[in-house]
């Protein structure tokens, strides 16, 4: 990978975990969950709340445009 293609890889990277965490933090206080259901032993409620960022994260990300489609192709690989 061409070092200023890596670059842009780990700045956005680091950009998505950082938005990853406040959603989660969000998405924790909303009201739609009741944390005294999920055992603080076990990655339950961590992975559902991950999972739900990572989901509202794509559409925050996703590529526009002509870019859709190369995206699109490089799920197959």
């Amino acid at each position: 990978m061409l070092p200023e293609h890596q670059e842009k890889c780990y700045e956005l990277i680091d950009m998505i975990a950082s938005r990853l965490k406040i959603e989660c933090h969000r998405l924790y206080d909303s009201g739609g969950i009741d944390p005294e259901d999920f055992s603080p032993d076990e990655y339950a409620l961590a992975k559902i709340l991950v999972t739900a960022s990572i989901l509202k994260a794509v559409d925050w990300y996703y590529p526009h445009g002509k870019y859709r489609e190369t995206m699109k192709n490089l799920t197959y690989f």
